[in-house]
């Protein structure tokens, strides 16, 4: 019986994996100066956690309509905070999260104006009469403080949660 001496398969170690600096570290809002002030470093793109930062500072720099400033390999490269988003997949979370601030500050100024309109019947007419919801429910009632006063069932209620109608 003729045996041949087989060798042994190499066996392939794992090649070592590098760390870098987290991704969220290269971005700043150029209008602020906001940084995440990330000092992690990784062998992914993002430390754990670490891309919900980047979401949010590119939320507030959108949100603001200011630009963001990336450094990459030295160069910085500024634009805007979709645009940013992009390239790690996550731009439509962006987008949504600048136009969800959009309509919070719409409403609110809706709001604001609101109030001051109420402010301005009350005293140009005289009477102190507004409309407000509580929860889903509008009511008539009057302002004192920040207590809006309505009446419910014959009950007097009072209430500071309420937004003016």
């Amino acid at each position: 019986m003729n045996e041949t001496a087989t060798a042994p398969a190499e066996s392939k170690a794992p090649k070592a994996k590098v760390e870098r600096p987290c991704h969220c570290a290269r971005f700043t809002n150029e209008e602020t100066g906001e940084a995440t002030g990330c000092t992690k470093t990784t062998t992914r793109e993002f430390a754990p956690g670490h891309d919900a930062k980047l979401k949010s500072l590119l939320i507030r720099a959108g949100a603001m309509g200011a630009e963001v400033r990336r450094v990459v390999d030295g160069m910085a490269l500024t634009g805007d905070a979709v645009k940013a988003a992009e390239g790690y997949g996550f731009a439509h979370m962006v987008a949504s999260g600048i136009e969800r601030a959009h309509a919070k500050a719409r409403a609110k100024a809706e709001r604001a104006a609101a109030r001051a309109a109420a402010k301005e019947k009350k005293e140009s007419t005289g009477t102190d009469t507004v409309r407000a919801k509580v929860g889903r429910a509008t009511y008539e009632g009057r302002l004192e403080s920040s207590e809006f006063v309505y009446t419910v069932n014959g009950a007097e209620r009072r209430t500071t949660k309420h937004q003016l109608v």
